[in-house]
């Protein structure tokens, strides 16, 4: 799995880095690596305990609205471009984010919801977006059946979504959520769970941000004991510091990994 997302980089980064012509010694880091950032900021000090989804239309290139400067978006975006740095990649980061905005109504603000035409896709993507979507409700467990119901539209609307991000020539990178503990069957499981099925079903998304943070529960329904718990707040949902990096170093080395080995041209 990781050699296929390594793959898929490394395609994407062909276009980013200028294409894969020119000499076996030009250099991984000589063009800095342009990416968009949509969703909920994912480096964070406060807790939030409903997260709505924060996205930017984006069915045409140049329809990116103005960034929101909060503390969470500096500091994601500095935090990402500082690790990405610090494995030799300059990159230019605008973060896209709108607040209460939720992707359901993004997706039905063109065209009826209805997804592009497959003679619309473009081959090679030209920019790279990573994007940290949420359900509207992150708190009530996925076993209850309107957050099932929930589920099933985000599912939907991702595929929509992600469709017309690559007709816009943008390839699309979804931060992994990380597990919860506040019920084995948390909300973040389930937005876990329609992310996976959008992918299974069409959706063009490559996976970056795993933490391996990961829960056992027993037969009551209490989480098993384990270092990871101490990690995640007191409502068993917040990461704490220690959790949101290992996040970003997770993204960063997936990102620039693929980027050094497509301008490298291997």
């Amino acid at each position: 799995m990781i050699k296929m997302m390594v793959a898929a980089l490394a395609s994407a980064s062909l276009v980013a880095c200028g294409g894969g012509g020119g000499s076996s010694n030009s250099q991984p880091t000589a063009k800095a690596l342009t990416i968009s950032m949509y969703g909920k900021p994912f480096v964070s000090g406060s807790p939030a305990p409903v997260a709505r989804a924060q996205f930017s239309l984006i069915s045409n290139a140049e329809a990116a609205a103005p960034a929101t400067s909060s503390p969470d978006t500096q500091a994601t975006v500095q935090a990402l471009k500082d690790a990405l740095a610090s494995r030799g990649v300059t990159a230019n980061i605008t973060a896209q984010v709108m607040d209460g905005t939720t992707l359901h109504q993004i997706v039905m603000g063109e065209n009826n919801g209805l997804p592009p035409t497959p003679d619309q896709f473009k081959l090679d993507p030209s920019e790279w977006m990573i994007v940290n979507f949420q359900l509207d409700d992150m708190v009530t467990p996925a076993s209850d059946a309107t957050q099932q119901a929930a589920m099933a539209q985000f599912t939907q609307d991702l595929i929509v979504f992600s469709q017309r991000a690559a007709v816009a020539g943008k390839a699309v990178f979804v931060v992994v959520p990380v597990f919860t503990c506040d019920t084995e069957n948390s909300a973040a499981g389930g937005l876990w769970a329609a992310t996976n099925k959008a992918f299974i079903n069409g959706a063009p998304l490559r996976f970056v941000g795993q933490t391996g943070i990961s829960f056992g529960f027993s037969a009551l329904g209490t989480v098993n004991p384990s270092p990871d718990v101490v990690h995640m707040g007191a409502d068993c949902r917040t990461p704490d510091a220690y959790v949101q990096n290992l996040r970003v170093q997770s993204i960063a080395d997936t990102i620039a990994q693929g980027y050094k080995e497509a301008a490298s041209g291997k």
